[in-house]
């Protein structure tokens, strides 16, 4: 990226499911904004368990590039909070019918840097009662298993899409050799409008023109003094105690809960474990 600041896209509308009804509105509504590589469909049996704990509506988006929500050249994070700021402004708010100002807001790895970078606006961060991080600091992002992104994403675009979802995943294996990450990457293969082919639902130029942006932003300016709790799994390097400082200089009300037995998909698994970290965090003082 050069070093002139470049002019921010304009927000996109996200797609989104919603659990819950207009009626569900005994806590404030709850936004969740998946990592990388990820959809909105990854997080629907936790939606669905946690609506009916909590009570409210819960959205869970497509981030821009990914899913069911439009492809455009660039994603800084700055442009994907001012994606959540839309659709909290245009769709969540305005679903409560004028009872609510503000929401929960939850991100997961790069859901998560951009839901911080959102908590951090000087001017929309009044948008946000409380804010639950899913294992990822404001640091860096840099892990030795980003190193491995661009090969995957330089395999996904080389597959040969007419073939089955099967082949396609035979043709991975060697590139992308962790069973459980090779089936994550392939629930993003989707039919093509009626072609005798697939398509992959992430735009996968675009994620590799801003894969050293989205892994290597540090956010290091502004202050959130809502509550908020940063999440992480026991196995997972993502969040480690020298993180602690920086992030309660950033979030100086955070709090911290590590999830035994997980690694950096925490709500997958252990979601039982990560659910009740959520809920207590959402519950205490209401």
């Amino acid at each position: 990226m050069s070093a002139v600041r470049r002019k921010l896209s304009a927000a996109v509308s996200l797609a989104f499911t919603k659990y819950g009804e207009s009626g569900d509105l005994q806590r404030k509504p709850l936004v969740i904004a998946h990592g990388l590589f990820g959809q909105k469909q990854n997080w629907n049996s936790v939606s669905k368990a946690l609506q009916r704990r909590l009570g409210n509506q819960i959205f869970s988006v497509d981030m821009r590039n990914h899913g069911e929500s439009p492809h455009v050249p660039t994603m800084e994070y700055e442009e994907m909070a001012l994606d959540l700021v839309k659709f909290i402004e245009s769709v969540v708010l305005p679903s409560t019918s004028g009872k609510f100002s503000s929401v929960y807001l939850l991100g997961h790895s790069m859901g998560g840097k951009a839901a911080m970078s959102l908590a951090l606006s000087e001017e929309k961060k009044h948008l946000i009662d409380r804010l639950i991080v899913e294992d990822v600091s404001p640091n860096t992002m840099n892990k030795s298993s980003h190193s491995n992104f661009p090969h995957y994403i330089r395999a996904m675009k080389e597959a040969d899409l007419t073939q089955s979802r099967k082949l396609i995943g035979e043709y991975l294996a060697p590139i992308v050799t962790d069973l459980a990450t090779r089936q994550f990457l392939l629930t993003n293969l989707a039919p093509s409008n009626g072609e005798s082919r697939l398509k992959w639902k992430l735009n996968l130029d675009a994620i590799e023109d801003f894969l050293s942006h989205i892994t290597s932003t540090t956010l290091s300016t502004g202050t959130f003094e809502g509550r908020s709790l940063f999440q992480s799994g026991g196995r997972s390097d993502y969040i480690t105690p020298q993180d602690h400082p920086v992030i309660l200089d950033l979030f100086p009300n955070a709090q911290f809960d590590v999830i035994p037995d997980a690694g950096h998909w925490v709500h997958a698994e252990q979601p039982q474990l990560f659910m009740e970290s959520l809920v207590r965090f959402i519950e205490a003082d209401d």
